[in-house]
């Protein structure tokens, strides 16, 4: 196998194993012995491709980073489907914490390294959720009467949630089932809060 191929499959069994270590105690439990334990890697394999535990740490939020990113390229065909593009984000969204260990290890970082202030990942994620709701607002699958930050920071924490329950082996299922029992609750009281707006046609004018 040539070095370098070598070298890009070593980083990634680091980061691999860095999200698992993560995942499981924490990133301030996370020391790099025990990274380099779950790589198979030696020690001096992992300083090898990062200089301490922060850049590594760096590289877990970037991956989710770039998740996120993938995430905006999701689109409902179709007039007047910008809401449903904002129910399929949070789906593959909620999916992905599920199943890619890389990405709920990111996610959990940039919540570490937050230290009290909003979490660099979290405010990523409200600007996409934001800009989906906008684009719903001009092609009028949001009604006017609803408040997108009030969208926002329901789909927050509804996130923050997803989270922790996936976190537990096996939920892949129970958080699929948790968002759509949330979208089924509040996708109704989105369109009714438009209708409720709105004035009656023909109604008195001020």
């Amino acid at each position: 196998m040539p070095r370098q191929e070598r070298a890009v499959r070593s980083r990634e069994a680091i980061v691999r194993a860095a999200a698992r270590v993560v995942d499981r105690h924490g990133l301030r439990a996370a020391t790099l012995a025990k990274v380099s334990a779950a790589a198979g890697l030696s020690t001096g394999a992992v300083y090898f491709h990062f200089a301490d535990k922060d850049a590594l740490a760096s590289a877990l939020e970037q991956e989710a980073a770039r998740a996120l990113d993938g995430l905006a390229a999701v689109r409902v065909p179709g007039a007047g489907q910008a809401l449903a593009a904002l129910v399929a984000t949070t789906r593959e969204l909620a999916r992905l914490l599920s199943e890619d260990v890389v990405v709920r290890a990111g996610f959990q970082v940039s919540c570490d390294r937050a230290d009290g202030g909003v979490p660099l990942l979290r405010a990523r994620l409200a600007a996409l959720l934001l800009g989906l709701l906008e684009d719903a607002r001009r092609d009028r699958s949001l009604p006017p009467g609803v408040v997108a930050e009030d969208v926002v920071a329901t789909v927050l924490a509804l996130t923050v949630g997803v989270q922790i329950l996936s976190r537990q082996p096996g939920a892949a299922r129970e958080v699929a089932q948790a968002v759509e029992h949330f979208w089924r609750a509040a996708l109704p009281g989105l369109t009714d809060a438009g209708r409720r707006a709105e004035p009656p046609v023909g109604g008195p004018q001020e």
